[in-house]
């Protein structure tokens, strides 16, 4: 396969490798080896102007791993990842309405039905007082659509 990157051209070939579960319990087996070797050693670094140790990241490396589920937030959406890695959507919680929102939810939608209703009723008046019999029959059948 040919890829190119920043102008660069190059031939990539992909090799299948396969992965055994004891592969996978080896590399992490050697991680947490390193992470020890770090943790023992105590290497001084500087990133970006910044001071720390190896135990440091090692410590670090080692909370990375999460025992219990997470709930996370992405640009208002929610979700949990569990242990294993999987993802799943939080289960939205429904807000609790009151009565008294609920009774002027109704009034609202009552009141927005008849500004429809006398709306159409002028509009057809106009358009039986024009003669356009065209628009007539459309607003005839929008009538039906709302169910006025």
């Amino acid at each position: 396969m040919r890829l190119t990157y920043r102008g660069a051209s190059y031939e990539y070939t992909n090799s299948p490798l396969e992965v055994r579960e004891s592969d996978v319990f080896n590399q992490q087996r050697e991680a947490q080896q390193r992470c020890k070797t770090l943790q023992e050693n105590r290497y001084p670094l500087t990133y970006r102007g910044v001071r720390y140790t190896t135990d440091q990241v090692a410590t670090a490396m080692a909370m990375a791993t999460p025992r219990t589920a997470q709930s996370l937030t992405y640009r208002g959406v929610k979700y949990i990842r569990n242990v294993d890695g999987t993802t799943q959507f939080a289960p939205a919680a429904l807000p609790a309405i009151p009565n008294t929102t609920l009774a002027a939810l109704r009034e609202v939608s009552r009141v927005h039905q008849d500004n429809l209703r006398q709306n159409l009723a002028r509009r057809l008046q106009a358009a039986q007082a024009r003669g356009d019999h065209d628009l007539v029959s459309l607003l005839e059948a929008e009538s039906k659509q709302l169910a006025l």
